[in-house]
């Protein structure tokens, strides 16, 4: 039983990170139809700033806040600089400029942390454990569900109880409708990328903590949070949270109770176990849990 909650909560904690990547991806294509491929360089790029400013001297919370709110102005620069004046190009254009924004992310990270691995500093010691119904559970794990919980409601509140989460439901459903409503469509993609750097970069914060390191391969780890995009469907951020959350915690339940027995097979089984799920559900459910399906009439 204690193995199977450590293993629950790590898989929740894991999937809840998930979810903030995944949740990143689908406002953006939400609000403006561009699936940002560089997304996970700016998870990268908020963990690498927060041990910086924490080496600097700053409070740890002092250095978080202040961590997502650079990888957030990067995130909405990074749209008015580069993707905003290709607005009505191709989508493939759009994409292949993501890809190119991201591979110069990764160089700028290199460039400036160097290829060396370094451990994400915490407010308590990284060993520290809680225990809950006899299992020792780390205080990293519990500390990442309950900052990724609190960020996925604050979020969502947001987005009901809010001018600017009006406004961006009414642009994610037309943009020329928004604009001829007074709405600032361009202020509105601006924050749009802001959050979805703030969700990188906490995920990506809370992701570099013990067990786990910081390098400048962290980015890549948003790319094993697209099934959840897919899972939960591609234009609906609440099948995407859920989507998030299930695939962490099968993955870390597969790699408990699988892989063991998968003998050579099965030794990372669990990090391929969300995309066999990606695929059946490309061929079965294509437009996802709660995705929205597209009818033409012709």
């Amino acid at each position: 039983m204690s193995t199977w909650l450590q293993l629950t909560v790590s898989g929740l904690s894991l999937g809840t990170i998930y979810a903030l990547i995944a949740l990143g991806f689908v406002v953006i294509y939400r609000a403006s139809a561009v699936f940002n491929f560089a997304h996970g360089e700016l998870l990268a790029f908020g963990a690498f700033a927060m041990i910086s400013l924490c080496g600097a001297g700053l409070p740890w919370g002092v250095a978080l806040a202040a961590a997502l709110v650079a990888t957030g102005l990067l995130a909405a620069a990074v749209e008015r600089l580069v993707l905003r004046p290709m607005i009505g190009r191709p989508v493939f254009v759009t994409i292949i400029v993501t890809i190119f924004v991201g591979s110069v992310l990764r160089s700028v990270i290199f460039i400036a942390w160097g290829p060396q691995t370094r451990g994400m500093p915490t407010p308590w010691d990284p060993l520290t454990t809680v225990d809950v119904a006899g299992a020792s559970l780390l205080m990293n794990s519990v500390a990442a569900l309950g900052a990724g919980a609190a960020a996925l409601a604050a979020f969502f509140l947001l987005v009901r109880r809010t001018k600017l989460g009006v406004a961006m439901r009414a642009t994610a459903s037309d943009q020329e409708t928004a604009l001829a409503l007074g709405i600032p469509v361009g202020r509105v993609f601006a924050a749009t990328w802001f959050l979805a750097g703030l969700f990188a970069a906490l995920a990506g914060i809370f992701l570099g903590m013990f067990p786990r390191n910081v390098d400048t391969n962290l980015g890549f780890v948003a790319l094993r949070a697209f099934p959840a995009v897919i899972v939960g469907g591609l234009d609906s951020a609440w099948g995407t949270v859920l989507a998030g959350v299930l695939l962490g915690v099968l993955e870390v339940l597969c790699q408990g109770y699988v892989n063991p027995y998968l003998g050579e097979f099965g030794r990372n089984f669990h990090a391929v176990f969300p995309y066999v799920v990606m695929i059946l559900f490309l061929i079965v459910k294509p437009h996802g849990l709660f995705g929205t399906r597209e009818v033409e009439r012709v």
